[in-house]
């Protein structure tokens, strides 16, 4: 008989049962205590997680659970590849439905900006439907996207796969980090994060060499096809082994929010992606998105059941954890996109040669994350997350100085050593700023983290691909090679980047040491 775990609440007679996967046992509760990790985080327990309360059903344990929390890592895996899946591919896309660069990068904004606007819907969708509804339909998206891309006939039709697909992101990010935060073992938490994050590392390494080895033999639309296998395995599979363990309540969805959220992200980075060819009507694009997206922000503070509960923002270590890695993620994205824009425009190699490039730096990234999440378990943040954006910033200016000479092995090697600084910040700062709010709001924040992550992703996608594309376009008007143009696009954003990320170093230190002292 399977183990189970069981908690302390009670079912009220508005919250519908929850559906248990095929064999799941029956309910036994029983209290748990909460615990604190030497980080100073909440250690998850049974009444933590991602959601105010857990089901009267049990939360699985033994196999059960490790079967579970496994599925939610290929889950994840799933969604990383699919978000990663055209980074490589935006310079086949211009080529191929003759479009510019900042256009065919709508193929990674629009994805973007439809997983942000459902990542807010996540929490309410979880405790309305449960697991095994909202992550059967996640994988049935991403089916019926990948589908759609292989069968696309032009530029729209493809476009819509990608917003499809991004369904897939919206639900699986804070729902996969919700899970775990629930069901990890005691003192566990932070090493589970860090797996976590190097599961999606996995998808982010894997998709460039699978995307470039398919457009390199087989063209742009067989790209679909991996995430259309895995999404059949994996609801197979999920209707077997995920188990609903959350109570369940009729929560209501705020339309206009969704609504809002959509339109202000959309109107803000459409403004940004144009901002170097057209000024002033881009201007006013991202003024009046800012505008909506504080009347969204208004709005979730005035109505009874908020899309997106912004109560973790009160909590000052939230806030600038938050912020710091914003802006370390606007790194990983630069090396995710624009790497392989120099590797194939200006150093001139395949798509399928570039994405075998860049599968051991990602890999250092998956690798980082696990060794960062060890650390972050046993001793904090400090000097951690310091070193992190270091290393980070390190490799930006080493890259900067290789590829102004042109040699382009040299810029993967910093790129890696940039990527292993992304490792051991990203799931590090995710586990302090989610630790520094009360359990009861943990879903909020785990919701509130995955909606900044697409929004730091659009904004530096946005920003650095726009800016490349301008002045590839401009230089190859006044008859510069392709090569020369890309290579000087990508020098003028990689210094946008490092003001960032110098930015972000300064900022992890202070925040760091004040860690330290309180400790």
């Amino acid at each position: 008989m399977t183990e189970t775990r069981a908690t302390e609440n009670s079912e009220t007679a508005t919250a519908p049962a929850t559906t248990a996967a095929p064999g799941a046992p029956a309910a036994t509760p029983a209290p748990a205590a909460p615990a604190v990790n030497s980080a100073g985080v909440p250690a998850a327990t049974p009444n933590q997680g991602a959601l105010d309360a857990v089901a009267k059903g049990t939360i699985p344990t033994g196999r059960a659970m490790w079967v579970m929390m496994a599925l939610m890592l290929g889950s994840n895996l799933l969604a990383s590849f699919n978000q990663s899946l055209m980074n490589i591919a935006l310079d086949g896309v211009a080529v191929e439905f003759h479009v510019s660069l900042s256009v065919a990068n709508w193929m990674v904004l629009g994805f973007t900006i439809v997983a942000a606007t459902v990542i807010t819907m996540a929490a309410s969708l979880l405790k309305r439907f449960g697991i095994r509804r909202v992550m059967g339909f996640g994988y049935l998206a991403s089916l019926v996207g990948s589908l759609l891309g292989f069968f696309a006939w032009d530029f729209f039709s493809m476009l819509a796969a990608r917003l499809i697909q991004a369904l897939t992101v919206g639900l699986f990010f804070p729902v996969v980090t919700s899970v775990i935060l629930t069901m990890a073992p005691k003192g566990k938490k932070g090493t589970m994060l860090a797996i976590n994050s190097g599961a999606i590392g996995v998808g982010l390494a894997f998709a460039p060499l699978v995307a470039g080895l398919l457009i390199t033999y087989t063209g742009l639309r067989s790209l679909f096809l991996v995430p259309a296998v895995l999404s059949v395995v994996l609801l197979v599979l999920g209707f077997f082994f995920l188990h609903d363990i959350y109570q369940r309540e009729n929560r209501p969805i705020d339309a206009p929010s969704v609504v809002m959220s959509f339109a202000g992200l959309g109107l803000f980075i459409y403004g940004l992606n144009e901002i170097t060819r057209t000024f002033l009507p881009s201007l006013a694009f991202m003024i009046g998105g800012a505008v909506v997206l504080a009347l969204f922000a208004w709005r979730q503070f005035r109505i009874k059941t908020p899309l997106l509960n912004l109560s973790p923002f009160r909590h000052p270590r939230f806030v600038v954890g938050e912020m710091l890695m914003m802006l370390g993620y606007m790194g990983s994205i630069y090396m995710s996109l624009l790497v392989p824009l120099y590797l194939e425009g200006a150093a001139g190699y395949t798509a399928f040669v570039a994405g075998c490039l860049l599968v051991t730096p990602i890999l250092c990234y998956a690798g980082a994350c696990f060794v960062g999440g060890r650390i972050e378990d046993k001793y904090g943040i400090w000097p951690l997350v310091p070193g992190g954006f270091l290393l980070i910033l390190l490799g930006f200016v080493a890259m900067q100085v290789f590829s102004s000479v042109g040699i382009a092995l040299a810029v993967v090697t910093c790129a890696a050593a940039s990527y292993i600084g992304v490792g051991l910040v990203f799931p590090t700062l995710k586990a302090v700023d989610l630790g520094a709010l009360p359990a009861a709001i943990y879903s909020h924040g785990s919701s509130i983290h995955s909606t900044l992550v697409q929004i730091a992703g659009s904004v530096g996608s946005a920003l650095f691909v726009g800016i490349m594309s301008a002045d590839a376009d401009h230089l190859m008007a006044t008859g510069a090679t392709k090569a020369a143009a890309y290579a000087y696009g990508f020098s003028h954003t990689i210094i946008i980047s490092i003001v960032i990320l110098a930015v972000a170093f300064v900022g992890a230190t202070i925040f760091a040491s004040v860690m330290r002292k309180r400790r």
